[in-house]
């Protein structure tokens, strides 16, 4: 019989390297939900973070290095989440992607989440590396979009319109409700315009069956 030892030891170590990882974006997660990101540093990652404290310093110098990290890591979750909702019917996956965006259940955590995110997003022009994170997220809802889009038109769901401009329409109709809304902490606002661009959506996209 074959040993296995060191493989079983190799895939126990990757799968205890998998759960730190996690542990450490969850407290990322969490630092810049009860902080912002202005007040966000490593000691306050820290505070949340259920494991030894010197592991996290061990992993990461500063803060710039970890929130790089937590961008790929959120990369990374949505480009496997998409892949997995591939076979659903585009309409409502189109819809889905949309509420994931502006939730109607958008709670206190969710939105000082989002809060921090978008000033992170402000620091974009003046750091390369956070340009870089976020103009990736941007591209990996924009490429979801728009293949969302095309086999909408493919298979005769929607009407015929150019992927790649509506794609970008509505990823940037999107993001300025969630950003307005969340600026002003105002969830009804959030919802009232999620209202009538899913109504839109209808009203323009879906073909005459």
């Amino acid at each position: 019989m074959a040993d296995t030892s060191d493989t079983d030891h190799t895939a126990t170590i990757a799968e205890e390297r998998d759960k730190t990882t996690e542990a450490i974006m969850e407290a990322v997660y969490l630092a810049l939900s009860k902080h912002g990101y202005p007040e966000t540093t490593m000691s306050r990652i820290a505070a949340e973070f259920e494991k030894s404290k010197s592991l996290l310093y061990y992993h990461y110098d500063g803060k710039e290095e970890i929130l790089n990290d937590f961008f790929a890591f959120v990369c990374a979750e949505l480009e496997t989440s998409f892949a997995e909702e591939s076979d659903d019917d585009p309409y409502d996956q189109l819809i889905a992607l949309v509420n994931r965006v502006l939730p109607t259940d958008l709670d206190d955590e969710a939105l000082q989440f989002r809060q921090a995110f978008f000033e992170i997003r402000s620091q974009a022009p003046h750091n390369q590396s956070y340009y870089d994170q976020i103009k990736r997220t941007d591209e990996i809802f924009i490429a979801e979009l728009t293949q969302i889009l095309e086999r909408g038109v493919e298979s005769g769901r929607f009407v015929a319109v150019d992927p790649d401009r509506q794609a970008e329409y509505i990823f940037s109709t999107v993001y300025g409700i969630m950003e307005r809304g969340v600026t002003l902490e105002d969830r009804t606002l959030i919802e009232q315009n999620r209202t009538v661009l899913v109504e839109q959506l209808e009203r323009t996209l879906l073909a005459d069956e």
